[in-house]
């Protein structure tokens, strides 16, 4: 029992998911810590194939799914999930979860973790009002995040929010969580650039044996 006397479901599934382009050891650090908050394992890692909101991916989803295999090989708390890059085409979150949700039945949550920046564009993801019909949501802050979120978007978390993350393993689904754990001032974008630079990331901010693949895939613009 947690100090809210609430006992986690080992049954939960939980999915970390992202572009991947790279992982990097945020990413890493995070999901592990989300597996020791929430009691949880295995916490999914969740590589999309084609991100309907941003700019395609720099990496191929063969590289990205390879890279997000070589950074958690020493964490076995966490597992890589392929399916929406073998699905192809757009990455639908709600199609995502109502697949899973069939797989694991109607009792055990389901915790699809997101970060905060991507939570405030919820209203322009595809069907993103029928997301709580399948799952949780957990929202995560990022060191460089604001939490501003338009009225229709601050009516839906108003309607559905729980105070501690812990209790979406009460529930199968419906409810949304905030949560704010270890800040790590890390981005892909910050990596791409030094890569594209001739710079290698240090260890703390990309894999070892991501950095290596990356340069033995010439990824990014290295040469």
């Amino acid at each position: 029992m947690d100090r809210l006397g609430l006992k986690p479901s080992q049954e939960a599934k939980v999915i970390f998911g992202g572009t991947f382009d790279p992982i990097h050891q945020g990413h890493v650090n995070l999901a592990v810590e989300l597996s020791d908050y929430l009691d949880v394992r295995p916490i999914s890692l969740l590589p999309n194939h084609q991100p309907m909101h941003r700019s395609n991916p720099g990496a191929l989803a063969n590289d990205r799914a390879k890279m997000v295999s070589l950074a958690i090989a020493e964490h076995p708390q966490l597992v890589l999930d392929t399916r929406e890059l073998e699905r192809k085409g757009p990455s639908y979150s709600v199609l995502t979860l109502a697949e899973m949700r069939q797989e694991i039945g109607t009792e055990a949550p389901l915790i699809w973790c997101m970060g905060a920046d991507a939570f405030a564009q919820l209203t322009s993801w595809n069907r993103w009002q029928e997301l709580l019909d399948f799952g949780h949501l957990l929202v995560l802050s990022r060191p460089d995040s604001n939490w501003l979120l338009e009225p229709q978007l601050l009516d839906f978390y108003e309607a559905h929010k729980v105070d501690d993350g812990k209790q979406l393993l009460l529930s199968a689904a419906g409810k949304v969580a905030h949560l704010e754990l270890g800040q790590y001032g890390v981005s892909a974008t910050k990596i791409r650039k030094q890569l594209h630079l001739g710079n290698l990331p240090s260890a703390n901010e990309l894999s070892p044996a991501v950095a290596k693949y990356i340069a033995s895939q010439s990824l990014y613009g290295i040469n």
